[in-house]
């Protein structure tokens, strides 16, 4: 009776687990055709880099999934800073965000070194720093703070402008009052240079160099012709000071969420357009630098700035963040 009694138990154990392994069968495949939308916030206007890739970037991830995959873009900072959609990415409350480095070091300190003065020599070298081994450590280290990282896309260089003095090298910087962000790389790099750092909101500044309240600040082309500072500038100098990275980043819960055929979607694409973006952002600053020529602002191109002069000038920034960033610096600038 005892061995009748526990091979019906068997059966329904046997049968039950049949059961519920096609339940799972069943739910990944719904996963699978699940429809999703992904909400995408950032701060850049209409007409910049970030904005077509954002757009190309969305539209070949729809197409690739059929259209399974619908994206909600919000841009133009309709959801705050760049600060703001980063916490809200990780805490969930928005799915995606592209953004400049800067911001993205207060969330990870290492993260920083992309930020200091001089540190890349031209685009190769931050192209093969980024989608080398540095840039795979440097992702990494973003995804410990819940977030997905899909690619290092990019603002670009970050040159100086003014309105009245033509800056070529650190002496004609020594007195200016120039814009910065609140970053202490950025101040203390200002201050090696004899320049008054001034931290000022970003939609404060146009106004700010209106009214006289700075003389300049540092600027790629593609926010400068974007935001129209041109129109309270009217010098720009290819110093170059620091490079724009910018980290497209998911919420690394909503990644998970998705369906393994999006999730390999989403790897794929944000990987395809980190190159199309940066294509985009080059073409559209070799255009933007010629319109701001044609609008009547002075440019002094790379070659007629001291450069060498200007590195010599921030060698103490370096010293002070030598711990911070440890062997990172070095490495960056080995990379060739």
């Amino acid at each position: 009776m005892f061995k009748v009694k526990s091979l019906i138990l068997l059966s329904m154990c046997i049968f039950m687990v049949g059961v519920i392994a096609g339940c799972n069968s069943e739910a990944e495949g719904n996963d699978k055709n699940e429809s999703v939308t992904i909400k995408l916030g950032h701060i850049a206007p209409d007409e910049h880099s970030y904005t077509k890739g954002i757009e190309q970037f969305a539209e070949a991830v729809e197409e690739e999934t059929n259209g399974q995959v619908k994206f909600e873009i919000f841009g133009g900072g309709q959801l705050g800073g760049e600060r703001e959609v980063i916490e809200q990415v990780q805490l969930g409350t928005l799915d995606m965000t592209l953004v400049t480095a800067g911001p993205v070091g207060n969330f990870v300190d290492k993260f920083s070194v992309l930020e200091m003065p001089f540190i890349f020599r031209d685009v190769d070298h931050v192209y093969k720093t980024l989608d080398g081994e540095i840039g795979q450590e440097l992702m990494g280290l973003i995804d410990e703070q819940g977030f997905k990282t899909l690619g290092i896309w990019e603002n670009g260089f970050r040159h100086i402008t003014t309105k009245e003095t033509t800056v070529k090298s650190p002496e004609d910087t020594n007195g200016l009052k120039l814009r910065t962000i609140e970053n202490e790389i950025y101040v203390d790099t200002y201050k090696s240079l004899g320049a008054d750092a001034t931290p000022i909101a970003f939609p404060e500044v146009y106004t700010s160099l209106q009214q006289g309240v700075v003389d300049g600040m540092d600027v790629s082309y593609g926010v400068m012709h974007a935001t129209k500072m041109y129109e309270v500038q009217n010098n720009l100098s290819e110093v170059g000071i620091y490079y724009a990275a910018a980290p497209l980043l998911m919420n690394e819960a909503k990644f998970k969420s998705l369906p393994d055929n999006v999730q390999k979607v989403m790897i794929e694409k944000g990987k395809e357009f980190t190159d199309i973006q940066r294509e985009i952002n080059q073409q559209m600053e070799a255009e933007q630098k010629q319109d701001l020529q044609d609008k009547g602002i002075q440019i002094v191109e790379k070659q007629n700035v001291d450069i060498d002069a200007f590195k010599d000038a921030v060698k103490e920034v370096y010293k002070e963040n030598d711990d911070r960033f440890g062997d990172l610096i070095e490495r960056i600038r080995s990379v060739e």
